[in-house]
This record gives structure tokens, C-alpha cells and sequence, in this order.
């Protein structure tokens, strides 16, 4: 027999019950988590958006006496929190989730935006009067299905900075480069491969060439405190793509730098001539003064090496790239070296 019921219900039948004291937020097999402000921020831009968020679970018991109703939130607790004291102007969105909304508190919107918000649909399982019991069975089996988070995603379910959505903004703005030139395929992407690629790419265009190991810290860091300018960061990077493209204007699908771990290191590379990585030795060259089409055979040079039946026929430079190469390391130094291999060959 069913034992739940869904619903969709808005945000001010939500605030409706919990002025009128139906609403329990605090039931004792709730988890006590609090969310930190960048966390809340983030949900509201996204309620702001009109994106939808999780699911709510909550355990209706009815009173048969008086017909009342009593709402205890079993699962989406901090999520109800915080949008119940956004509309009781208990904080702003931050500006950078939103740089319309950013800073306004929820009375100081436009009515129209408002009214958006209280109309805000929120999906809803009831589990009408059942026993603690039964509710925790409930969700032991709900985990017990779950796809177990990669490291990726265990990092966007936690982490809300101006970072991360930069990160996320950038790796789906560019899913067709992603796809077309076969740097990853659909099913990575749904596991945020794209996320993790364009996070590694970036944390080396703010820091120097990294380890792929220090992702989840500089997710960390930033969320403390992140000192670079978003948009320049989305500039600089939507211009080392379009570099890569002048330099394969039918892309590199059919090339060796398709690979994940080649493609960080011709993306690094192109930046560095462009704009200069921490840690390398500065490029004394304007990319402006390079000749597209010499740079291509240049950069060319390594599907020979890869093809070479002989390696020990190689220049030890090009026997050390490709030792370096084959093994798809991610370590910090054997990626420098990979970058610089390939700076070389663009200057020839």
C-alpha cells in the first residue's frame, strides 16, 4: 500500500503553516546542520532563477479530534529555513550569485519579483501519520539506491562561492566545445566531468599549474576567500578557448590533444603565452607576432612522436613528453613539464 503522497505546494503555503504553527522544523530525528550564508545565498538565487531545487519530505499527522494538521520536516529542513528567513528579510543574496538582486532584501524587491517567490513551487512527498519507525525504513531505503557522489560532486554539494560559479557557468557554456571535439562524453559531463576539467583549468590560470589532488582545497580556500575577478577569469578563459580554435578551426577531436590530460596542457600552454602562469619562466613573445599557421605545424609535432614505432629514435625532449604523456599523470610537476614542452614548440 502507498505510503506517501506527492505534492507540490508554494513557498507561502510554506510560510502560511509556519505562521499558524503547523510547521515543525525541528522534529527529533532531524539533523541539526546549519547551512553557512554563502549556502543560503546560493539556494535563493537559485529560487530567484525559477531553477528547481530537491525535494521536500514531510510527515503530515492529522488530528482526528479538531481535523488540524501538523507538518514535521523530515528531509529539507535547511532548505526550508532558509527560505523562510529570506522572506522574512533575514538576509540578501549575495551579488555575486546574483548582481541584479544581489544585496536587496526580500521586502525591497519588485513586487512582481515577490510574488515569484511566494508562488514558488516546492515538490513535496507527504508521509501521512506515519511512525518514526517506518519514516527512518523510508530513507534508509531511498539512500541505500543513491548513486554514490564522485569527488566532484561531492564538492558542488557543498561549496558556494564565487568560484564554484564560475566554474559551473563556464563548464556548461561550453558543453558543445566539451562534445565536439570528444574532450569528454555525455556521460562524464553527467557526472560534472566538465565542472572538474574547467575547475582545474582555472584554479591554474589563478594559481599556476596545480596538482588535479588540490582541487577539493582550492574549493576550500576560495570559499574563505576568493581575490580574482570573476569576469575576468570568464574573459580570459572564453579567449584561450577561441586561441585553441584559431589554432584548430576543425578542433582537435581527431588529434592527440582530444585526451583530457593533453588538452589541460595545450589549454595551459596557450594561456601562458597569452597571459603568463604563476611558476613558469614569463614568455617574452606577443601572441599577436605568432604565425597561426606555423604554430600548428608546431604543435602538430607531437602526433609524430606519438606515432613513432622507434621512441628510442626521439630526442630525449620528445621521449620525456612522451613518457610523460602516456602515463596521464596530473601531478604538478610532470604537468609543468608537459605545459613547457608545448610553449617550446609555439615558439619554435
Amino acid at each position: 500500500m502507498k505510503s506517501f503522497d506527492s505534492r507540490v505546494y508554494s513557498v507561502g503555503d510554506y510560510r502560511e503553516w509556519d505562521a499558524n504553527g503547523q510547521l515543525v522544523l525541528s522534529p527529533r530525528f532531524q539533523r541539526r546542520d546549519v547551512w553557512s550564508e554563502t549556502a543560503r545565498s546560493y539556494l535563493m538565487d537559485t529560487i530567484v532563477r525559477g531553477l528547481p531545487i530537491p525535494k521536500i519530505f514531510i510527515r503530515q499527522i492529522i488530528d482526528p479530534a479538531t481535523g488540524r494538521s501538523r507538518r514535521e520536516v523530515v528531509d529539507g529542513q535547511q532548505r526550508l529555513r532558509t527560505i523562510l528567513s529570506f522572506v522574512r528579510d533575514g538576509f540578501a543574496i549575495r551579488k555575486g550569485h546574483n548582481a541584479e538582486f544581489g544585496g536587496v532584501l526580500f521586502s525591497a524587491l519588485p513586487e512582481d519579483k515577490q510574488l515569484a517567490i511566494l508562488n514558488y513551487e516546492l515538490s513535496t512527498d507527504l508521509l501521512v501519520n506515519l511512525p518514526d519507525a517506518q519514516i527512518l525504513d523510508i530513507f534508509s531505503r531511498l539512500n541505500s539506491h543513491a548513486v554514490v557522489l564522485n569527488e566532484q560532486e561531492k564538492i558542488n554539494a557543498s561549496h558556494f562561492s564565487d568560484f564554484k560559479n564560475v566554474a559551473d557557468e563556464l563548464a556548461h557554456e561550453n558543453f558543445e566545445y566539451w562534445m565536439k571535439n570528444k574532450i569528454l562524453r555525455e556521460t562524464q559531463v553527467v557526472r560534472m566531468a566538465d565542472v572538474s576539467l574547467t575547475a582545474d583549468l582555472l584554479i591554474a590560470m589563478c594559481e599556476g599549474i596545480q596538482s588535479k589532488k588540490q582541487i577539493r582545497a582550492f574549493y576550500a580556500q576560495y570559499e574563505r576567500d576568493f581575490l580574482h575577478d570573476p569576469e575576468q577569469l570568464v574573459r580570459e578563459f572564453m579567449h584561450t578557448l577561441a586561441t585553441i580554435s584559431r589554432i584548430y578551426p576543425e578542433g582537435v577531436a581527431r588529434s592527440e590533444y582530444h585526451r583530457v590530460h593533453l588538452f589541460y596542457s595545450l589549454f595551459t600552454a596557450v594561456y601562458h603565452v597569452l597571459y603568463g602562469l604563476r611558476n613558469l619562466p614569463p614568455v617574452q613573445v606577443d601572441f599577436d607576432d605568432l604565425n597561426i599557421d606555423q604554430l600548428r605545424n608546431r604543435l602538430d609535432h607531437i602526433e609524430e612522436v606519438f606515432s613513432s614505432d622507434e621512441p628510442q629514435d626521439l630526442s630525449a625532449v620528445d621521449r620525456g613528453f612522451l613518457n610523460d604523456s602516456r602515463r596521464a599523470t596530473t601531478d604538478t610537476s610532470v604537468r609543468e613539464r608537459r605545459t613547457l614542452y608545448l610553449v617550446q614548440l609555439m615558439l619554435g
